[in-house]
């Protein structure tokens, strides 16, 4: 990772702990965090009924933790795979925070991207990482079976489960 995407990473990380933590205290988001651990590994079938992201404490928890894991993971794997697919656009699929697309983006200068989510929460988080990495985006509150395609060719990323 060069500089500008550490700068960009700074920033973000800057971004969701000043927003999350404004009306949280660290040991509310802790808690959160292993309530939906809980729920990410030992009562996986419950994700579908969106109550994973239900509450600030688990949405702060999500995009503190889980947010910037899932770029290190997928700028990595990215990177060591060069993953620099033929087609210049990224379809996210179950964008999350927007993390793993922004890693993917940034890695492949894929530009503009589309990110999918069915959570209202999701596709905002997702709005600004894109945007704080200067990623140009269209964000979709949609399932991901039912939106539209891009006539163009595309790099298409469905990584990391949603929890939505």
């Amino acid at each position: 990772m060069g500089l500008p995407a550490m700068t960009a990473f700074h920033t973000w990380l800057h971004d969701l702990e000043e927003r999350h933590l404004s009306e949280l205290r660290f040991p509310e988001v802790s808690r959160a965090l292993r309530a939906l651990s809980s729920t990410y590994i030992e009562r996986r079938r419950t994700i579908h009924h969106g109550s994973a992201l239900a509450g600030a404490g688990k949405r702060a928890a999500f995009a503190l933790f889980y947010g910037p894991l899932h770029y290190l993971i997928a700028a990595e794997v990215v990177r060591k795979l060069e993953a620099a697919p033929a087609g210049r656009n990224l379809i996210h699929l179950g964008c999350g925070t927007g993390a793993a697309g922004v890693a993917w983006a940034e890695y492949a200068s894929l530009s503009p991207a589309i990110a999918i989510d069915r959570n209202p929460w999701s596709v905002a988080e997702a709005a600004r990482t894109y945007r704080t990495f200067g990623v140009p985006v269209r964000t979709r509150q949609d399932e991901m079976t039912s939106a539209p395609w891009p006539a163009q060719p595309a790099a298409v990323l469905a990584a990391l489960r949603s929890m939505s």
